[in-house]
């Protein structure tokens, strides 16, 4: 049968907030608590830590060894070949990928890749109708795809090559129920805001064991005051590009020189008024 190991890409260096990965929340560091969600995610063969050979990783390496998590250290840029090595060392035929940003993601999805992959071979398994840019999903990729992944690319969003050429690869898209579609919720950690905001969740409703995504949603719901907290952050530009790529935007508004200006779906240029007209057939409700 084939073999699907977990993988959590990590460092200390982060460029926005340096050792969040060791942040406390709710009794268990950041990465703590990643590594009990991914051991809830049913099927896999293992759970790993893929860091770099960076001294400031030693101790989220001696972290992973707390939790019983195995650990992999390689390339600082190279996040790609981080993976490949991993997986080459394992002998995995797939890993589910999550960034430890992400500490509350669904196991439920993940555990569909597993499952699906474990009967029929896929390059590449997602969510459909979520991007990942909110911090709630993982990926499937296999080790085939990951080695073909790094002929051409070493960054951070390794599996925008795929998406950008879905025709070279073997995809399977999954779509999770509509309850768990809030991308009005931001629940990925980048910045000091976002761990207070993803701490405040964690204090109110962790009990010892993995949060449930939808009590999540009902509680930001309540707690509306709580949302908001984190509702400023930007995003970074590969997770950007990602979502574009998942989402498609009907629209996009552009600078110009010292003005901006309305492309379509096709990058081409939509005048003002023809923009509104559509905006109107969008949204009826708004007269």
């Amino acid at each position: 049968m084939a073999k699907v190991i977990g993988v959590i890409t990590a460092r200390m260096a982060s460029t926005r907030l340096p050792g969040k990965v060791l942040y406390p929340m709710a009794g268990r560091s950041v990465f703590g608590h990643h590594v009990e969600r991914m051991h809830a995610v049913r099927g896999l063969d293992g759970v790993f830590l893929a860091t770099s050979t960076d001294s400031k990783n030693e101790a989220l390496i001696k972290e992973a060894e707390h939790f019983g998590c195995g650990w992999y250290a390689g390339a600082e840029q190279d996040i790609v070949d981080r993976h490949e090595k991993l997986c080459e060392r394992e002998n995995a035929d797939a890993f589910i990928r999550l960034t430890c940003d992400c500490p509350i993601f669904d196991t439920d999805s993940a555990s569909r890749f597993v499952d699906i992959f474990k009967k029929e071979y896929y390059d590449y398994i997602y969510v459909s109708n979520m991007t990942m840019i909110q911090g709630t999903l993982a990926e499937l990729v296999s080790y085939k795809a990951i080695k073909n992944v790094h002929t051409q690319y070493r960054g951070a969003g390794i599996t925008i090559p795929i998406r950008e050429n879905f025709d070279k690869y073997k995809t399977l898209a999954i779509e999770v129920d509509h309850d768990l579609c809030r991308p009005e919720y931001r629940l990925t950690i980048d910045e000091r805001a976002d761990i207070e905001m993803i701490r405040c969740i964690y204090e109110a409703l962790y009990k010892g064991s993995p949060l449930s995504l939808r009590e999540v949603y009902t509680w930001l719901d309540d707690n509306p005051q709580v949302a908001k907290m984190n509702m400023h952050v930007g995003i970074k530009g590969c997770e950007v590009q990602s979502a574009n790529l998942s989402e498609r935007p009907l629209f996009s508004i552009v600078p110009s020189g010292k003005k901006h200006i309305i492309l379509d779906d096709q990058k081409r240029m939509v005048e003002p008024g023809e923009f509104l007209d559509r905006i109107k057939q969008l949204f009826p409700e708004l007269g």
